[in-house]
This record gives C-alpha cells, structure tokens and sequence, in this order.
C-alpha cells in the first residue's frame, strides 16, 4: 500500500516574502563595470552610490565583485582618503508599494568592511504626494550573525497623502558607518539586499538575471549601435527627419536621451539619401509606449522617405533615462 507524502517527508521550508528591491545581487550594469563617482550617481542598476563631492577624499568608485568561495555577488565600494560618511540607496516606485502604507516592512543585507571597525547604519525616506520626504527610520540594524543585518519600520508618508503610483514612495539608505560623520571606510561591501512586507527578514532568494535585467528596464536602458549600421530615417518636415526605435520595455515615464560613443566623445551620424550625405550630432527624443522616435532638425538636405538612412561614424551607445 502506498502511502501519499506530507510536509515531513520532504522537510519544512519557512516562508520566503518577495523582495522590492530591484537588482538587489547587483548583477546588472547596464552604465559599466567600473563606476567613478564624482557626486551621488548611480552605480549598478537602480543603486546610487555617493561620489567624491559627498565623501570628500580624492576617490570614490562602485564595482561589483564575485566572492570565490560562494559564487555570491557583491556591490564593492572604494574610497581614497575620504573625510565624511558613504552609502548607497534605491528609490522605490510608489506603484510597488500599494497596499503596504501603514504596514511594518523589513530590511536586510549583508555587509563587509575594511579600513575601519564602525557597524552599518540604515536612514530610510518616505515620500508624499507633493514630493516632500521626511526620515521614517534611522538607525543601526541588527545583527543575524554571519555579515547579515536588519532593521524593522512602518511605512509611511510625509503628510499621509500617498504619492502617484510612477512617483517615489520610499528611499533606502545604506551608510557605510555607525556614524555618519566619520570618514568612510577605505573599502566596504553589500550584497543580498531585500525589503519585504512583514516584520520577519526572511531568506534571500534571487531572481533569475533575465527577470532582473527586464524590471531594470524600466528604469534606464542603453542600447548598443555598431558604426555604419544603417538605421531607417523618415523625413518628418522639410529639414527633420526621424528614426523609430524599439525599447527593451516601456519605461516608467518619459526618459531623458543621450547618445554618446564608447570612447566617450559625442557621437556623429551621417544622413544618407538621394545622393547627398551629412552629418550631425545630438539628436533629440520623441518617445512612445515601448519604443523612441530619434529625430534631428535643422538639416540642410531634405531626403524622401524611401532611400534615406542614418549610420554612425563611430560605435556607441543610445541611453534612455527614466530613474526616480
């Protein structure tokens, strides 16, 4: 007689809540693998890091490093001769926290320091609706054992109003001290970060990297573009023309756009078409659900629609922008 199998005989597993936090191993870097921080820009997708501005000193730099003995991934931050504090820090998009105002939410992450014995500390911002932000949390967390921390809050806003879905509606902090007036660390490390609902910090558990980079997406995306690639341009007026692109995923609003060429140097395309060519440079961006519209004015050949193509002189990359 067979017996069915219960929750002994395949052992029990406590419940794991879904992480809010996005890129929360710090495996996708779409802006690079090395980041140079001159003031409080972003690093791997969706963290900020502070820069040189904020920490003082002569350098501060974000790159991720893979830990030999666990495979495990990690956001490293360096500092030179720093003067003053550091962190890092997501803005959280309000529409992921719906349904959550007023409830007791749970930080955790590991952390690792080098060049000073201070602990970690954690400030964390609510938003409002008028986008003003007041400090909901600020503390050090507590010890789990084993570099993992975590602090406990309720979630909430500055006025009660709670802000638009597409706005911020939190702000995590993570401070490379216990004291945010001492010099930073000369190297300090993060990994497995996760903000839940409840008031339990439980396991981590990683998503897949495609469904990490894909939620990235929303946020920023840079798409490579190879020289004499052609793209197809259509006039738009007399002396404009322009070239659809499709996006990687709609993004959370309207992004900035910036091309720009690998070696670092502004980018120059050349419109060809009719027998005539010219170049330009700085394009501009007219943007849609999922994809772009690329588009320059001010040229002096006019083209038709059915042989006309834009290339690039050099490689380089299209970046759209959309961060919180």
């Amino acid at each position: 007689m067979t017996r069915s199998r219960g929750v002994a005989d395949y052992g029990y597993y406590p419940p794991v809540n879904s992480n809010i936090l996005i890129n929360p191993s710090f495996t996708v870097n779409q802006r690079g693998d090395v980041i140079d921080h001159n003031t409080s820009t972003y690093g791997p997708d969706r963290w900020g890091v502070s820069g040189i501005s904020t920490t003082g000193g002569t350098m501060s730099q974000s790159t991720t490093t893979i830990d030999p003995a666990t495979g495990i991934n990690k956001l490293l931050v360096k500092h030179r001769n720093a003067t003053d504090s550091a962190f890092i820090y997501q803005r959280v998009e309000a529409v992921n926290l719906l349904g959550l105002y007023g409830e007791e939410m749970t930080l955790s992450f590991s952390f690792s320091n080098t060049g000073a014995p201070n602990l970690p500390n954690v400030r964390i911002y609510t938003w409002n609706a008028a986008g003003d932000y007041s400090i909901i949390h600020e503390a050090v967390p507590t010890s789990l054992g084993n570099s993992r921390w975590t602090c406990t809050f309720t979630l909430s806003t500055d006025d009660g109003t709670i802000p638009k879905a597409t706005d911020v509606g939190l702000g995590v902090t993570i401070y490379s001290n216990e004291n945010k007036t001492d010099p930073a660390p000369a190297e300090w490390s993060v990994w497995e970060t996760k903000l839940e609902a409840g008031s339990v910090a439980t396991p981590f558990i990683a998503r897949s990297h495609g469904e990490e980079l894909y939620l990235c997406y929303r946020y920023y995306q840079s798409i490579f573009f190879q020289a004499t690639t052609p793209l197809t341009a259509t006039r738009r007026s007399t002396n404009e023309i322009g070239m659809p692109l499709a996006l990687y995923a709609e993004m959370r609003t309207n992004p900035t756009f910036l091309a720009i060429r690998a070696s670092g140097a502004d980018p120059i395309f050349t419109l060809k078409g009719d027998g005539q060519k010219e170049e330009f440079t700085n394009p501009s961006i007219s943007y849609g659900s999922g994809y772009a519209l690329i588009y320059k004015g001010g040229l002096t050949n006019t083209v038709n629609n059915e042989s006309a193509y834009v290339v690039s002189v050099q490689s380089g990359y299209l970046q759209f922008d959309a961060e919180l």
